[in-house]
């Protein structure tokens, strides 16, 4: 990882976790440099990234300003991770289970009807990853992962297609959240991705759309119960 990496990472993990308001003027420019020993182009760029996810209002004549939090990119993977890593929002998650709840049933029915023999091998090569990894959390996480991102390949929707990263970024997200390490977790897990992988492999749409169904709500109950839990404790 180069210097403007890590100093990107570090400066976006500041804004995103709270150590400069949402609103709040940054410092100058000048300011940034000196505190984090880089050169003006090192910093525009860091500044230029950060923009991009809408963290960072860079305005001509104004300054820098934190954008309102409701304005960050909350599909960009490092956005969520940042936010997230800190401390629970539930508001956040809350928001995240209900994207997957509306998308993933529908994103499973296309599957099912237009998947590939190519695609039915990468949507299994996920599932059997997944058994093969039950005592790997990052393994067994990764293989999750990629089984999603196949059956989301196998849709075939050109714009669905497009947006791959920013769903699985939706998915890390809730996966981070709610992973458990029990075996009776995660042969549930495992069990819910092959009856997904069946279905889609058998060309049965509403089979596949009930499975997907059920496997999302299998995880927002999950992240339900915590959010309540750590609630009900503050």
């Amino acid at each position: 990882m180069t210097k403007t990496e890590r100093l990107f990472r570090l400066f976006g993990k500041q804004i995103a976790q709270g150590e400069y308001a949402p609103g709040a003027a940054l410092p100058s420019e000048a300011e940034l440099c000196s505190r984090f020993d880089v050169s003006r182009n090192v910093m525009r760029e860091i500044v230029k990234m950060l923009s991009t996810k809408r963290l960072i209002d860079a305005q001509p004549h104004r300054g820098l300003f934190v954008m309102p939090s409701e304005q960050w990119n909350y599909l960009d993977i490092d956005v969520l991770e940042w936010v997230l890593e800190k401390e629970t929002s539930p508001v956040l998650v809350r928001s995240l289970i209900e994207v997957r709840s509306l998308i993933e049933p529908t994103i499973s029915r296309w599957a099912a009807e237009r998947a590939t023999a190519v695609d039915l091998v990468d949507i299994e090569a996920g599932v059997n990853e997944m058994a093969a990894n039950r005592g790997n959390p990052a393994a067994f996480h990764a293989a999750d992962i990629h089984f999603h991102r196949a059956v989301l390949a196998a849709s075939h929707n050109l714009i669905i297609q497009q947006l791959s990263d920013a769903v699985s970024a939706l998915q890390r997200a809730i996966f981070d959240f709610t992973f458990q390490t029990s075996a009776e977790h995660l042969d549930l897990t495992v069990r819910q991705h092959l009856e997904l992988f069946d279905a889609v492999r058998c060309k049965n749409p509403d089979a596949a759309e009930e499975a997907s169904r059920r496997l999302v709500a299998h995880t927002a109950h999950r992240a339900v119960t915590v959010l309540d839990e750590e609630e009900a404790a503050i």
